[in-house]
């Protein structure tokens, strides 16, 4: 798979889970990353090759919120999570 279908492929995985999320829970859920992690982390695992944790992509997902929120973005919050997903995985693949 390109680098190009791997972005858009967690892109579409986001946005099918924040739908998924809203149709749950109505959006208000102060436990949205653990759910949002429960519904991805399979998908999000098999695109990038990835073993994360549950837990440990909710804590990911909490971050990238807090860190959407503080510095201006060009894109939507789908689009700037899955370059630091694959960002962040790519430059832990090149550490190993």
């Amino acid at each position: 798979m390109s680098e190009s279908d791997s972005f858009s492929e967690i892109v579409h995985h986001l946005v099918r889970t924040a739908q998924a999320h809203h149709e749950a829970t109505g959006g208000t859920n102060p436990e949205w990353a653990l759910w949002y992690a429960e519904h991805v982390a399979g998908d999000i695992n098999q695109v990038l090759g990835a073993e994360m944790e549950v837990g440990e992509l909710a804590a990911w997902l909490e971050g990238a919120d807090r860190r959407y929120r503080e510095e201006p973005q060009e894109h939507s919050w789908p689009k700037a999570y899955a370059a630091w997903l694959m960002a962040e995985h790519e430059s832990a693949d090149q550490g190993s």
